[in-house]
Order: C-alpha cells, then structure tokens, then sequence
C-alpha cells in the first residue's frame, strides 16, 4: 500500500510513500507519519491510501507519531476547503488546525443545521448578551459547550470576569486561533467585534477568522451568534442574503455624535477646537473624565532637512522617521530603528532638521496650556503596556490611538473627541470608510455624553451616519460604492506579494509572473502590473505586488497557484497571497 503524505510546507504535494508490511494496515488517512523528505527526517499528515505509486523508487514511512488519527475525513475536507480558498498547501493548513487543537483527537461533528443570530450592544453589555443567548440554550434544556472568540487575550480577560456569574456552564474564552477548535462539541460559538482587525491572519495562510468560522459550522454544525457594535460590511451583506436579522439591544443605544466643522474655526490657532474645548471644561469642573483620539504617535510625523530637502528615513524600511520628544528620539512606526534626536543630515552634515505633521506629543502640549492643573496622559506605548496589568490610573484627560479601544466595557468617560477624523478616511485601504465608521462608533460606545467629531468634510456619508445615528444609512450607501468598485463582498481581489532583500531580483519575480498572469488569465479577471508597496522597503525586504480581481475566490486561487508553478521564482525571494487585503 501507498500513503499520500503532505507536509508544512509551501508545496502542494501529495508525495507517495511505501507502508512498510510492519505498519500494513494500521496506517488510515488523518495520521501523522515520520518520513525523509530533502535529506531531512520530517513529520507528514496522510491524506489518502493507494494500491500503487506512478513513481518509481519511492521511500519508505519510518515511523507513526501516534497509534490513531489526529483528523478525520471532516478535517480533511475542511483542510481542502481551506486551503484552496487561502492558497495555502494542503500540509499548511493541516499544521494551522492541529497548532489549536487543546488534544490530539479528531474533531466531532453532527447531523444539526445551524442557526445564525447578530447582534448590536454596547461593549459593556456584551457579557449580558452572552449570557442571555447561553441561557436560551438553557431554555431549550441544551446544556452543551460554549467558546467565545475575542479578539486579544486583555479582552478575554475582560470577557471572562464579566461572566464570572454563568454558573454550571462550559464556557471558553479564546482569541482567533481558537476558531480551529469549533466542532460539533460546541452548542453554540459567539464572536465579539467580529470587524477587529486583531481576527486576520498576517502571515500565510493569512485567513479571516469570521469566514472560516462559518464554513466551519456549516461543515461541523455547530450554531453562531456574532456580538458587537459595528458589523463589517461583509458580514453584513452576508447576513442580509441569508435573512440574518441584525438585532439591537435596546437599553443599549449608541447616541449620535456630533459633528465640529473645522472651516467654521479656520482662524483660531491649536488642533483643539473651542467646542471640545468647553466639553473638557465641563468634564474637568464636574470632577468627569475625557478622551481625544488621534491616531498619530509621537509628536511629528515628518522631518526634513531645511538646507537641502532630504527627508529622514529608517535605515531598514522605506518609512519617515516620527520624533517623539517624550523619548528624545526619531522611531521607526515599522521596526525598532531609532536614531538620536541630535542626527545630522547624512547629505549636507547640517542638524537643520525641520519636523512637521500632528501627532499625540503636540496634543499633549496644547492640553498643558488650555489646562495647566489638569492630569493629562498620553496612552502610548510606555503607558499601556503599564495598564495592561495594573489599570490606567488616575487622569482627567486621556489622549491615545484607538489603542485604547481595548478597554471597552471596563470603564466610561463623561466627554470624548476625534482631533483628526478625516485621517481616518483617506486611509489608503479600501475598508477606511467602514473603519473610521465602525472607530466612531465604538468611541461613541465609550462616552456618556455625545462624542464630537472636528472635520473638513462634514457632508462624507460616513460622518452623516455618524451625525444621524442611521447605521443603515451607512451600509446602503458602503454597498453602492463597494459593488461599482469592484470590492468584496461583490467581487474578490487576491493581493499577490513578493519579498526579498534585492529589489531587483523581487521585482523580477513579480514581472515574470504578470507576464504569465496576464497571458493565460480567464475572461473577466482583472490583473494589475506588478507596484513597489505603499512602504516599498520594510525590515530590510523590498516589497512588489500583482492585484487579480475575479467574482470567486478558489477559481482565482487555483488560477494563481497554476499559473506561478509554470514560472520560476528566485529562492530568496518569497511568495504570498492575502485575500481581500
């Protein structure tokens, strides 16, 4: 007998291998076998039995790693299915699932069709929601399992003290590798803010964790409650195609917030306008706390040379430098290259530096001003690491990046404000106008008062919903725009990506394999030539990527992956694809 064996490996396999008479017939697809593979023993997982090999002189199995299988014909279904949906091999996805398994077993599925629910609260009542969907299972005398996916471990911690009163019930809180462990053993599988960016995947198979939980309870038949503030535009689309009903929790309503139009005040100086002005007076006379949002570290985001222009850059990505005058020093916001904050220019040997652009340094100082007795903090790095483990401490006024968005549900402010919202959404991401929608609202979340918004685009659809508190506003007006551009959930883009340390071998790579996309691509497909990334040097790897637009994932998938193997990429250089991006 002949086992097909797949490794963790970027190679599709599957590689044949003689079962030696010792093993006849213990070996069964699902297991994990020892074998040599490129002068290396290495563990495989086999995924089907042959009576015969077209290949001749095969090798020999060594060795089983355990007496039964750690997957069963349902794993390796979803493995197939995942694989070709990410592009990863078969072998990657195989090690993705058995790195979150809690024990080697194979996962339980049953014969259940399962129900779907949405819901709409506010973070401090999310506990509350969890509890009252696990308790209509109770109703329903179903006192099965119950995994809630958050999307960090401080969130679970939050989550987990929240429903510390569920008594008698099997619950587990985890983040998103934990979507691996759903199976049939659960009654029902609740995502929190199911829209963080926390729930994707950045290195390959790079996969949404809100996808992959459907296709998992759709396959294992296990129930799924989304819980949150701002569903994502994808899963609102797809609830609405399945006649998901979006339900709103109503003791906890998100009020609107309002809108500060920045031209009204072009003339009076500082970053904070009088309005927001006279909200953290009030907060600060009535003993109340406030928060400002800008997502800009340090306290300049550019610095460039007086005398002869040259911009300073980190020495291993292709990024300006921010200087943080709190630390005395230029930061990389991609790596940890620091310069010195006395650095003379490489060009003309002058310190004429010149630094420019807003960030939270700056808004600290003019706080310091307006406020003299107040206790401002800056909730960068420094900071919350320290409140992460012992609380935030006392202040009047917090400013911070949507970092602090981690802290929802544990405590409130009396005033809140964005200082620059229309940073948000001229992002150069497709899904800016849903993430400065879905920051606004969770912010909003955190305030007991209306939160203010100062803009130079009042009239952005995004801002009126905001403004108007007509979520579907939003939605119906993120569809229209999403569904004539081209983007998901109405079409797909594949980012193809290639990295390497010589930019010209990278780009290379990438030129070639335009080359052969273009050429044998279907009817319908949309191919973009090969671009330097936004940051085209990053921690010393040059970056160039190709763009295929198509209407279904695994056929585009299978295009790609058929297409590069017809090619041949430099070593050095590496290869990934990220769906929707």
């Amino acid at each position: 007998m002949i086992a097909q064996v797949v490794f963790d490996l970027p190679l599709d396999g599957p590689f044949d291998y003689l079962i030696p008479e010792d093993l006849s017939g213990r070996i069964t697809a699902g297991m994990r076998v020892k074998v040599s593979f490129s002068a290396r023993t290495r563990l495989g997982y086999v995924v089907g039995l042959l009576t015969q090999s077209a290949v001749a002189n095969i090798k020999t199995i060594q060795s089983l790693s355990e007496m039964s299988p750690v997957f069963n014909e349902t794993d390796l279904a979803f493995a197939r299915e995942f694989c070709g949906f990410y592009g990863c091999s078969l072998g990657e996805a195989l090690s993705t699932m058995l790195r979150n398994k809690q024990e080697l077993k194979p996962s339980y599925r049953r014969e259940h069709a399962p129900q779907y629910s949405l819901y709409r609260c506010r973070p401090d009542s999310y506990a509350d929601q969890i509890q009252e969907i696990i308790e209509g299972y109770r109703d329903q005398k179903r006192t099965g399992r119950f995994l809630v996916l958050v999307p960090d471990a401080f969130r679970a911690d939050t989550i987990s003290q929240q429903s510390a009163s569920l008594q008698g019930v099997a619950i587990k809180i985890g983040t998103r590798s934990m979507v691996f462990e759903c199976d049939g053993q659960y009654d029902c599988i609740m995502m929190v803010d199911e829209e963080d960016a926390s729930y994707k995947q950045e290195q390959t198979p790079m996969y949404e964790t809100r996808q992959v939980l459907l296709a998992r309870s759709k396959m294992y038949g296990f129930d799924v409650a989304f819980v949150g503030v701002s569903p994502s535009v994808e899963l609102k689309a797809w609830a609405d195609e399945h006649r998901v009903e979006l339900r709103d929790r109503p003791q906890a309503k998100i009020p609107p917030a309002r809108l500060i139009d920045l031209a009204n005040y072009k003339y009076i100086p500082g970053l904070i306008s009088p309005p927001v002005r006279d909200a953290l007076e009030a907060a600060l006379k009535a003993g109340q706390k406030s928060l400002l949002i800008l997502n800009r570290k340090g306290s300049y985001r550019l610095t460039r040379c007086e005398d002869c222009g040259e911009v300073l850059k980190c020495q291993r990505c292709d990024s300006p430098l921010i200087f943080s005058k709190a630390q005395g020093q230029y930061l990389c916001r991609y790596c940890t290259f620091t310069l010195a904050g006395d650095t003379v220019c490489s060009k003309c040997k002058k310190p004429s530096w010149r630094s420019q652009g807003i960030g939270v340094e700056q808004v600290l100082t003019e706080l310091k001003k307006y406020f003299s007795n107040a206790r401002v903090l800056a909730f960068e790095r420094p900071a919350r690491l320290k409140a992460e483990k012992k609380g935030l401490g006392d202040f009047d006024i917090l400013i911070s990046t949507q970092a602090v968005l981690r802290f929802q549900g544990k405590w409130q402010v009396q005033a809140a404000a964005f200082i620059d919202f229309d940073a948000e959404l001229n992002r150069l991401d497709m899904r800016s106008a849903f993430n400065a929608f879905s920051l606004g609202l969770h912010v909003s979340s955190m305030s007991k008062e209306v939160v203010f918004i100062q803009t130079r685009n009042s009239q952005h659809y995004v801002l009126q919903s905001l403004a108007t508190g007509k979520m579907q506003d939003f939605y119906d007006e993120e569809f229209k725009l999403r569904k004539e551009f081209g983007f998901c959930p109405f079409k797909h883009w594949v980012k193809i990506s290639w990295r390497g340390k010589s930019e010209k071998s990278t780009c290379q790579a990438a030129s070639q394999a335009y080359d052969e996309l273009k050429r044998s691509a279907p009817e319908g497909y949309t191919i973009t030539s090969p671009l330097a990334d936004a940051i085209s040097r990053k921690r010393d790897q040059f970056r160039f990527n190709v763009m295929v637009q198509a209407d279904h994932v695994p056929q585009a998938v299978a295009f790609i992956k058929s297409a590069i193997a017809r090619i041949k990429r430099p070593s050095r250089v590496i290869m990934t694809l990220n769906i929707d991006p």
